[in-house]
């Protein structure tokens, strides 16, 4: 049974890892076994490409029903639940060459394995900075790659992914002459699903005018519907109102399970790194240049500045109501050293602030003005002092609960609010 894992045959400006599982269905003569598996990796590596996705798909001598997951120019295509083993008979590698862009930053690999590798390999990528050598050192199966080895990381963690936490993501593929400029997948069928299917997630960002299912790069991808059901997404595919497709074909995907997240101390949380911190606010929440909000998190004597960027929209907004105090746990990435970038946070729970202001004058039943730090208070109309002013309680604006980003600024892995938290 051969098992493939590819990565890094898309660059920044074009193409797509997952485009592959297309060409290499037409080209071999073997079934798909299950779903083939779209995995995303560690978000915060600068070495990655735009989506940072590894493929997996498995082929065999499918046995048992079949499941119809997708089509290519009209033909169904099957997935079987049970397989019997038969050797490759297609140049994979051949394939990734041909569409892969030729590009310095771009390094496709390939492993065919008989068998899925630990797990860890899969943690380590997902959450880590891996060292590819060590991968080669330790994974089983034949290994290829072009123009470097960097991307074993990623094809040997996606054959690796144990899929504890599971979504899906129904692809629709241009042809490739059609893969360049803009394209027309209508708005309201994103919205219609946004706001009618639930067990979808991340398809339309209403209050940024942003349609997620459609890609703005030059891609073989036409729409995507992320989902927790794969034979409703079938059925919600039809609901797209878009230019015509070739093919289309439903992935099994880590996206949106926040298994690039674990709970870490501030001290364990190293550069590149993805964490769940816990601390209390230290500073006031404040603007810096670029419209980035940022605020100090502090837990047993360690400090980190947590940072919500300008994508991030009115989300930053939200943070700015937090004050010194509160208790969170912050979700995210460690970027630079010292800085976690949120893509959401929980408020454990929130101080109690006093505020101070001068207090009315007894006499003239008019508000003092304060006359400097320390020097209390004092009625400009008949001078009478005083040393205190007035407390009060001030009302948050922000309550204990959970807050995220905007779907237009959402991680492939992030897991969004309405689908339940799982760390």
């Amino acid at each position: 049974m051969p098992i493939l894992g590819i990565d890094d045959t898309d660059s920044r400006s074009e193409m797509c890892t997952t485009y592959l599982t297309i060409e290499i269905l037409k080209s071999s003569n073997l079934d798909l076994i299950g779903y083939p598996k779209l995995v995303r990796l560690n978000p915060n590596i600068p070495l990655k490409t735009r989506g940072n996705a590894a493929i997996s798909l498995t082929l065999g001598r499918g046995e048992g029903r079949s499941t119809a997951i997708g089509k290519i120019d009209g033909e169904q295509i099957l997935s079987y639940p049970r397989y019997r083993n038969e050797k490759m008979d297609i140049d994979v590698m051949s394939i990734i060459e041909r569409f892969s862009p030729s590009e310095k930053d771009t390094n496709p690999a390939l492993i065919i394995s008989g068998e899925e590798n630990s797990e860890n390999f899969y943690w380590d990528a997902v959450r880590e900075f891996v060292d590819y050598r060590k991968v080669l050192e330790k994974a089983k199966g034949d290994f290829s790659s072009i123009n470097g080895q960097i991307g074993i990381v990623g094809a040997n963690a996606a054959i690796s992914w144990p899929r504890r936490n599971t979504t899906y993501e129904l692809i629709a593929y241009l042809e490739k002459n059609k893969w360049t400029g803009r394209h027309y997948v209508d708005d309201s069928s994103s919205m219609l699903i946004e706001r009618s299917f639930p067990d979808t997630f991340d398809n339309f960002d209403f209050k940024n005018k942003y349609n997620a299912i459609r890609p703005t790069t030059k891609t073989p991808i036409l729409f995507g519907i992320r989902g927790v059901d794969p034979d409703r997404l079938i059925q919600y595919e039809g609901y797209v109102k878009s230019e015509p497709y070739t093919s289309s074909i439903i992935y099994e995907t880590n996206q949106a399970t926040d298994d690039h997240l674990v709970e870490r101390s501030i001290a364990e949380s190293q550069l590149y790194f993805s964490a769940i911190i816990r601390g209390f606010v230290s500073s006031e929440p404040a603007w810096s240049r670029g419209g980035i909000l940022g605020l100090d998190v502090e837990m047993n004597g360690e400090k980190i500045r947590a940072v919500a960027m300008e994508p991030t929209k009115e989300f930053r907004t939200l943070l700015a109501k937090l004050r010194r105090g509160d208790e969170v746990r912050v979700y995210g990435g460690i970027t630079k050293i010292g800085i976690i970038n949120i893509e959401k946070i929980e408020v454990v729970s929130v101080s109690r602030v006093t505020q101070i202001r001068p207090p009315l004058c007894h006499t003239c039943k008019t508000r003092m003005e304060s006359v400097g730090r320390g020097g209390g208070f004092r009625c400009r109309k008949c001078g009478t002092r005083s040393k205190t002013g007035e407390e009060s309680i001030e009302k948050r604006e922000i309550a204990p609960g959970f807050y995220e980003v905007p779907i237009v600024a959402r991680r492939h892995l992030a897991r969004p609010i309405k689908l339940g938290i799982v760390k």
